[in-house]
């Protein structure tokens, strides 16, 4: 199995780094926010001093769409379900035997949407077959990685851009409660609403949607109208939904 690399981010102390000293099969690097890159499989965070810090630089590396740990002494359960709501696929309490912190890691990498290992073409078979009507081609989450790198390969054939929209609901009440119809409902608006040849996947609050062929300009037009056609269909002023948007490229 080739050697996983993943990046910490600056702002470990030493006795925090030598968790992460000479552990076979993973390759860890001390870098900054703004050096990380698809070369990496996953990302360790040290936690934050408050949570709105934490929350930036998890976005940050979900633009990049690689998975992200954060590193923590504290094991109070209501701390570390705070560090999941901000973003975190992970969260590594210390002290934790290396043995355990390499299977943590390994699992964490395995997420990641540039992973080198081979492209399973059989999901190609499942997506044809359940994707008979119009509108996107609708890609089940576990799948969406897949088919994320098999769009950085072809890109790499085709003279076409490509955009990645990361669209999130989000109540504007102090209640974080989102009513599981209103994320199906935005789901099934975005699907019906795109061109046969993109691509929408759900995944969790978030709608993920691939724009074949579409530059920054066309990607952002194509977000307004998803986000003008949801709230025409439901007449709900209790929720917020707001995009990222990125060129797929390598």
């Amino acid at each position: 199995m080739a050697e996983k690399k993943a990046a910490i981010i600056s702002g470990c102390d030493a006795s925090t780094l030598k968790f992460f000293e000479d552990m076979d099969e993973v390759n860890f690097k001390e870098v900054q926010l703004n050096d990380i890159s698809s070369d990496f499989d996953c990302v360790l965070v040290p936690e934050a001093a408050d949570d709105d810090k934490l929350d930036e630089i998890l976005r940050e590396i979900k633009i990049k769409l690689l998975p992200a740990a954060v590193i923590t002494f504290n094991n109070d359960p209501d701390y570390l379900e705070r560090i999941l709501d901000c973003g975190a696929d992970d969260v590594i309490v210390l002290p934790m035997p290396a043995k355990l912190i390499k299977h943590r890691i390994l699992s964490l990498c395995s997420n990641s949407a540039f992973s080198e290992d081979p492209v399973d073409f059989r999901l190609f078979d499942n997506i044809a077959a359940s994707n008979t009507g119009g509108g996107s081609f609708i890609i089940q989450e576990n799948d969406f990685a897949n088919i994320y790198r098999f769009v950085l390969r072809l890109l790499e054939r085709l003279d076409k851009k490509a955009q990645l929209l990361i669209f999130k609901v989000d109540s504007r009440f102090k209640s974080s409660f989102i009513e599981p119809e209103i994320i199906h409902t935005f789901s099934n608006v975005v699907q019906t609403c795109l061109r046969r040849g993109d691509i929408s996947s759900l995944h969790g609050r978030q709608v993920f949607v691939i724009l074949i062929g579409s530059d920054e300009e066309g990607g952002r037009i194509v977000a307004k109208r998803l986000i003008e056609t949801f709230y025409a269909h439901c007449n709900d002023d209790a929720y917020d939904i707001t995009y990222e948007i990125r060129e797929i490229n390598n």
